[in-house]
């Protein structure tokens, strides 16, 4: 429960802390002329915008594959297991272009769920890991979700978004 609200007698006590989250903009509130030039920062900053897009596609792979319990990225460590075998978490980190914490707390999420299987690697310092049957048919299972949330994608984005994607992912480093 967010918050809850106890009649403790005669006077009303707010037992837990309530948070509201809104979409509204903010409305500017200064007129101080050192201010206002950080307004576009929102607006303009490319970090802002990219985080944004992927929010909303990521979104729409996360809503379809939500009836399998897997999230759009864990769909892509499983995917990148079965193309590549198994794999040191850093060696993934580098392919998949993701932080260390993020990618760890996946990998400990999937193998709990029996999606993953954590074997050692060469030395005891390091470890592989690789999918399990369960994690190789919840890949298989999730195609069919996968490939409509492509089309859906594709269609929000249209022809010159999905060509201008290409063409940043390619320009930018990425596998394009």
């Amino acid at each position: 429960m967010a918050g809850s609200v106890c009649d403790a007698g005669r006077e009303a006590v707010l037992t837990h802390s309530i948070v509201a989250y809104t979409t509204n903009l903010m409305k500017e509130r200064s007129s101080d002329t050192t201010v206002r030039p950080l307004s576009d920062i929102g607006s303009s900053c490319v970090a802002y915008r990219m985080r944004m897009l992927s929010r909303v596609i990521s979104g729409i792979y996360d809503e379809l594959l939500a009836p399998l319990q897997l999230k759009g990225s864990q769909l892509n460590v499983l995917a990148t297991l079965a193309r590549r075998g198994p794999a040191a978490p850093t060696d993934l980190c580098a392919v998949l272009k993701m932080d260390k914490s993020t990618l760890s707390r996946n990998l400990d999420r999937m193998a709990k769920r029996g999606w993953l299987a954590v074997q050692p690697g060469e030395d005891n310092r390091t470890h592989l890991v690789g999918l399990t049957a369960k994690g190789t048919k919840l890949l298989q299972d999730a195609y069919p979700l996968w490939r409509q949330a492509q089309e859906e994608a594709a269609r929000r984005m249209g022809d010159e978004g999905l060509a201008a994607l290409h063409t940043l992912t390619k320009k930018l480093g990425g596998r394009g």
